[in-house]
């Protein structure tokens, strides 16, 4: 009854989903935080969600500030390099990116 119906159908790249997975793992522009000195944590793929909540619970015993981020990934601010270092020994699980810090000269305005 229905094969006389013809329906042509393009595909459109605008109608693509992304996967969850693919969007978690995505880098985040560090350059918002670059007067502080950033480590970004985030769990590898296919791993729980434990070594993060152990790891924001480290960073919160040592009194450093900290941001959960909307892709899943935790920051940890005011680490020294050593000191981050040191941090992301104990969770060699998570995937970790040290950004420095980056003082704004006075005079210029931060381009974000």
């Amino acid at each position: 009854m229905y094969d006389c119906l013809e329906i042509d159908v393009k595909p459109s790249k605008k109608l693509t989903l992304k996967s969850p997975a693919v969007t978690k793992n995505q880098r985040i522009n560090l350059s918002r935080y670059r007067e502080q000195s950033v480590l970004q944590l985030r769990a590898a793929p296919y791993t729980g969600p434990q070594s993060l909540l152990r790891a924001f619970a480290a960073a919160n015993s040592f009194s450093w500030p900290t941001q959960n981020m909307s892709d899943g990934s935790l920051l940890i601010f005011g680490l020294h390099c050593e000191e981050a270092l040191l941090f992301q020994r104990r969770f060699p699980e998570l995937l970790a990116t040290f950004e420095p810090a980056r003082p704004i000269p006075k005079g210029y305005s931060c381009p974000v």
